[in-house]
C-alpha cells in the first residue's frame, strides 16, 4: 500500500484510491500479497464475507438504533463489538493458510450466539449460522472436504443449541412482537442475500480464473504451432512421449540467403540490422502461409521452406515455386521501398527425405537428406535475383512454368549436375 509505505508522504487520495470502491478493493486484497493464485480465491471469499458481517451488523445496528437505542443499547453494543473482531479478520492471513478463516466460523459461531442469547431466539439471528456451510466449501474446496464438513457440523449444533435450548423472548430487553418479527425476517433475508452475493463472488473468481486460464492456454498453443506444424503439434498432445520421425517418398525444398548480408551486417547497428531481417523474413512468413508451405527455420539471414511435409500434397512443387517467383517479387519491393537493393538467392530440389521433432523443452521441426543437402548447394552456387533449380525439381515443377537451361553445375558431393533458372509461369 503507498501510504503504508511511504509514511510522512503528501499523497493525494485519488493516488491511492481512497473512496468507497477504492477501499473496498484494497480490504479485500489484505493478506493476498504472498499467496498461490488458488490460496488467494479463498482468503479473498473471506475477506469478502467478513466485510458483508460486518455490513450486516451495522444495518441491524441502526435498526436497533432507530427503534431506541436505550432499550436496545446491548444488542448494539454487541453488533458493534463483533464488527470489529470481523474486520480484523484479513488481517490474520499472514498466521497461516487457515487462520483467518478459522478465526472467522469461530467467531461467528459465538457472535451469533451472543445475539440470540441477548435478542432471543424468535430474533432469528441464529440463521445466519445457515449461510456458512454453502461459504465453508467455497473457501476451503474440494480438498478440505472432510474439515468443511466438521465447520459445518459445529455450526448445525450451535444453530439447534439455539433453537432448543435459548430462551424464545429476550430476558435483557423489552422487543415488541414486531420488532422480533421483523428483526427475524430480516435476519432471514439477509442471510439468504449474503448467500446469493458470496456465490456470486466466488464463481466470479473463478471465472477470472477459467478466462486466465484459457488465454495461457491459447497462448500455449500459439507458441506450439510457431514451433512446430500444426499435424505435428497434435500428435505430440495426444502421445507426449511419442518419437516423432516420417519418412517423405516426395519434397521439395527450397532455400533462401540474402546477397551481401555479411558486409551490410558489419557496417548496421543492431536494432536497424534485426528490423532489417524481421522486415524480409516476415514478408516470407506470409508467402509461406499463402502458399500452405512449411517454414522450416532460419540460419542468420538463410530462410527454408518445405513443400509436401508434413502432411504430403501432390502440387507441394508447384507451390514452391510460386512462393520463389513471388520472393523475388517481393525483395524487389523492399528494395523499392528501402532505397537500397535487397535481392536473394534461391534454391530448389525436390526428392526424399526424413522428418521430425527434436529435443523436449524446447521443441524443434527439422528435415533431413540429401535433397536438404542439394537444395542447400542450389542456393550456395545460385545469383543474386534467380531461382536455380535442379532436374528433379524441374520435372516436379512441371510444364506450367518456364525455365531457362543454365548447364552442368558442379555440386559438391554429387559432381556435375544440371540445372535451371526459373523464370516464371507459362
Amino acid at each position: 500500500m503507498v501510504a503504508a509505505e511511504r509514511p510522512g508522504c503528501d499523497v493525494d487520495s485519488e493516488q491511492i484510491g481512497l473512496r468507497p470502491q477504492g477501499l473496498l478493493e484494497r480490504y479485500l486484497q489484505i493478506g493476498l500479497e504472498h499467496a498461490a493464485q488458488r490460496e488467494r480465491r479463498g482468503r479473498e471469499i473471506v475477506n469478502f464475507v467478513s466485510f458483508a458481517a460486518v455490513l450486516s451488523n451495522t444495518v441491524f445496528a441502526l435498526g436497533f438504533a432507530v427503534a431506541g437505542f436505550g432499550n436496545y443499547r446491548p444488542i448494539i453494543l454487541a453488533l458493534a463489538c463483533f464488527s470489529v473482531v470481523w474486520f480484523a479478520t484479513p488481517f490474520l492471513h499472514r498466521f497461516g493458510k487457515l487462520a483467518a478463516g478459522t478465526y472467522l466460523w469461530a467467531s461467528a459461531g459465538i457472535g451469533n450466539s451472543v445475539y440470540a442469547w441477548l435478542a432471543g431466539a424468535d430474533a432469528g439471528f441464529q440463521f445466519f449460522l445457515l449461510a456458512g456451510p454453502a461459504i465453508l466449501v467455497m473457501v476451503l474446496g474440494s480438498k478440505r472436504a472432510v474439515l468443511a464438513a466438521l465447520y459445518c457440523l459445529a455450526f448445525i449444533l450451535v444453530f439447534l443449541a439455539i433453537e432448543l435450548l435459548f430462551p424464545r423472548r429476550s430476558a435483557y430487553m423489552e422487543m415488541s412482537e414486531t420488532v422480533a418479527t421483523f428483526t427475524f425476517l430480516s435476519a432471514i433475508c439477509m442471510s439468504a442475500v449474503i448467500n446469493l452475493v458470496a456465490a456470486f463472488y466466488t464463481f466470479r473468481l473463478a471465472e477470472r480464473s477459467e478466462e486466465a486460464f484459457e488465454a495461457e492456454h491459447e497462448r500455449s498453443e500459439q507458441l506450439l504451432l510457431n514451433l512446430v506444424p500444426a499435424s505435428i503439434a497434435e500428435r505430440l498432445k495426444r502421445r507426449p512421449n511419442e518419437i516423432i520421425a516420417d519418412t517423405l517418398p516426395e519434397v521439395t525444398i527450397l532455400f533462401a540467403d540474402i546477397v551481401g548480408f555479411t558486409q551490410r551486417a558489419s557496417g548496421m547497428p543492431a536494432e536497424r540490422l534485426v528490423a532489417f531481417l524481421n522486415r524480409i523474413f516476415l514478408a516470407f512468413d506470409r508467402l509461406a502461409d499463402a502458399h500452405g508451405l512449411e517454414k522450416i527455420k532460419t540460419i542468420g539471414d538463410a530462410y527454408m521452406v518445405g513443400g509436401g511435409m508434413p502432411v504430403q500434397r501432390p502440387d507441394h512443387a508447384c507451390a514452391v515455386a510460386d512462393m520463389a517467383l513471388e520472393m523475388i517479387a517481393t525483395t524487389r519491393d523492399i528494395s523499392a521501398e528501402l532505397g537500397e537493393e535487397v535481392a536473394v538467392r534461391i534454391g530448389i530440389h525436390t526428392g526424399p527425405a526424413i522428418a521430425g521433432v527434436i529435443g523436449e523443452t524446447k521443441l524443434f521441426y527439422d528435415v533431413w537428406g540429401d535433397t536438404v543437402n542439394v537444395a542447400a548447394r542450389m542456393e550456395a552456387h545460385g545469383e543474386p535475383g534467380r531461382i536455380q533449380v535442379s532436374l528433379p525439381a524441374r520435372a516436379a515443377i512441371g510444364p506450367d512454368y518456364t525455365f531457362v537451361g543454365r548447364g552442368m553445375v558442379v555440386i559438391k558431393g554429387k559432381g556435375e549436375m544440371p540445372t535451371f533458372w526459373l523464370t516464371g509461369k507459362a
